[in-house]
């Protein structure tokens, strides 16, 4: 039998708690990829999830590379590399036609996720259809507005218990957003 690997143990954490919370009718999954990319020899794992009924999406993103492989499964670490672990980033998207107060959105989730253990950052996806007349001052339908919570730093088995606090954190952010879009 093999020893599972930090991005192993958090994918089987992350996703049972996130289904759990489905079960209880606290959010629904509405998305879940499991990916090998062969080019770069790296893991991801997303799950997507949406209050019932809502708009605004949250997803989870767990990410690990060949050097965290590496260097957890054969002590190989490349010079100046950072202990293995994964990388981990919430992304919340909610429709651009309903964007109202974006700095009131960046102050609510700054409370929830501090500076020091998270950066932000806001994306907005614009599609246009190149027959139509250009939009007018309101998104065009099939926009979203995006935010990025990227934790910083790697984490490991250590911070695997900070998964149903981040989950609870997530869905309260989703509410925000919800109100606010």
């Amino acid at each position: 039998m093999f020893d599972p690997t930090i991005f192993d143990n958090w994918k089987v954490v992350l996703e049972g708690a996130v289904y759990d919370i489905d079960r209880e009718g606290g959010a629904e999954v509405i998305g879940r990829e499991d990916l090998v990319d062969l080019a770069s020899l790296s893991r991801s794992f997303r799950i997507a999830a949406r209050r019932p009924g809502g708009s605004c999406r949250a997803e989870v993103r767990l990410d690990a590379g060949l050097a965290d492989f590496a260097g957890e499964r054969y002590e190989l670490r490349l010079s100046g590399a950072e202990p293995p672990g994964i990388r981990l980033e919430l992304r919340f998207t909610l429709p651009g036609s309903r964007i109202r107060d974006v700095e009131k959105l960046h102050a609510s989730l700054g409370r929830l996720w501090g500076a020091e253990e998270a950066e932000i950052c806001h994306r907005v996806r614009i599609e246009v259809d190149p027959s139509a007349p250009p939009p007018d001052a309101a998104a065009p339908a099939g926009s979203a507005y995006e935010i990025a919570v990227l934790f910083l730093g790697k984490r490991d088995e250590d911070a695997i218990g900070d998964v149903e606090g981040m989950l609870a954190r997530m869905l309260v952010a989703l509410d925000a957003l919800e109100e606010n879009a």
